[in-house]
C-alpha cells in the first residue's frame, strides 16, 4: 500500500504540492499582503451596533476565506488527478479517469468563479466593493446617476 510513495513521480507530485502550500502560508494566506498597496482585511465588526456597514464588511470576509478554499481545493484536485495519472502505468482507463478529474476540476474553478463574478456585479449595484467589484464602479455610478435623473423632484412651494 505504501510502495507508490517510493515512485519518483508521486515524491515529485507530493514535493510540488508542498512548495505550493509553503508558498502559499508564506505569502500571508495567499493575498500576496507583503506587496499590497492597503491593507487587504476589512476592519472588525462591532456587533453590538450592527448597521449594514458592517454586514458588507462581514460578506468581504466569508468571500474571501471561499475564494482561498476555492483555489486549495482546485489545487488538491488537480493533485490528485496527476497522482491517479502517474498511477495509471499506462492503463487508458487510468488515464481518462485522471482527465475526467482534470475536467471536473476546471469546470468546478469555471462556475464558481462566474458565480463570484456574478455576486461581485451585483453586490456592487448594492454598494458592497467585493473584489473586481472596483471595475464596475463607474458603471454602477451611472446606474444610480441615471435613476436620480428619472426620479422628478418633489415640487416646491412658493
Amino acid at each position: 500500500m505504501i510502495d507508490f510513495l517510493k515512485k519518483p513521480s508521486t515524491k515529485f507530485i507530493l514535493r510540488l504540492l508542498l512548495v505550493g502550500v509553503v508558498f502559499y502560508v508564506s505569502t500571508g494566506h495567499g493575498t500576496l499582503a507583503a506587496f499590497a498597496p492597503e491593507d487587504p482585511t476589512p476592519p472588525a465588526v462591532d456587533m453590538n451596533d450592527p448597521t449594514w456597514d458592517n454586514f458588507g464588511t462581514i460578506l468581504i470576509r466569508i468571500m474571501n476565506w471561499v475564494v482561498y478554499l476555492v483555489g486549495i481545493v482546485f489545487v488538491v484536485v488537480v493533485a490528485y488527478g496527476a497522482w491517479k495519472a502517474s498511477m495509471a502505468l499506462g492503463d487508458p482507463r487510468g488515464l481518462d479517469s485522471a482527465k475526467s478529474t482534470w475536467t471536473y476540476a476546471l469546470f468546478g474553478v469555471i462556475i464558481i468563479a462566474g458565480f463570484y463574478a456574478l455576486f461581485t456585479i451585483v453586490s456592487g449595484f448594492f454598494g458592497f466593493k467585493i473584489g473586481f467589484a472596483d471595475i464596475f464602479s463607474g458603471i454602477i455610478q451611472g446606474i444610480k446617476d441615471f435613476t436620480d435623473v428619472s426620479t422628478p423632484a418633489p415640487p416646491t412651494t412658493p
